[in-house]
């Protein structure tokens, strides 16, 4: 897709507010744009029938994100720790300039890390794993790596 642009990547979540909380006042995101979508043509693209949903756009250091709330029919599975090999989103990362500062903000806040996720990889790259309201794993990343030339701070 030479001509395209990615434009959001859209996370559904099981208490939209409670997610937007989560998103803007510990992760940071601002809020871009609201959108309640109830009407045929949204749900023929979303493969929903009869699909009612908030979405919520947000943005942070450049990404965009979607939540998206469904209050008909009401979302499916279960909110639970998801692991990294299942099928579908795996985690998204923060680069972090000092993990013991990130990480004592995050417990500030209720943030639990995840018990046995903080590691300094063989690489020097060091991590950590949160999770959203949900249990989807937010990852704490902290070094360049070597040949790793992703993160933004070094």
């Amino acid at each position: 897709m030479k001509n395209a642009k990615l434009l959001h990547y859209s996370h559904c979540v099981s208490d939209i507010e409670r997610s937007r909380r989560f998103y803007t006042e510990v992760l940071g995101f601002e809020v871009m744009l609201e959108v309640d979508f109830d009407d045929d043509k949204t749900s023929q693209v979303m493969l929903v029938p009869k699909a009612k949903f908030k979405g919520i756009f947000m943005r942070r250091d450049g990404m965009r994100i979607e939540l998206i709330g469904f209050t008909n029919p009401p979302p499916t599975g279960e909110t639970r720790p998801r692991f990294s090999n299942e099928i579908g989103h795996s985690h998204f990362t923060f680069y972090v300039q000092d993990m013991d500062e990130a990480i004592a903000e995050l417990k500030s806040k209720g943030v639990e890390i995840v018990e046995g996720s903080r590691a300094l990889l063989d690489s020097g790259v060091e991590c950590a794993v949160i999770r959203d309201p949900d249990g989807f794993p937010i990852e704490l990343s902290r070094g360049h790596g070597g040949s790793l030339t992703l993160a933004p701070y070094e």
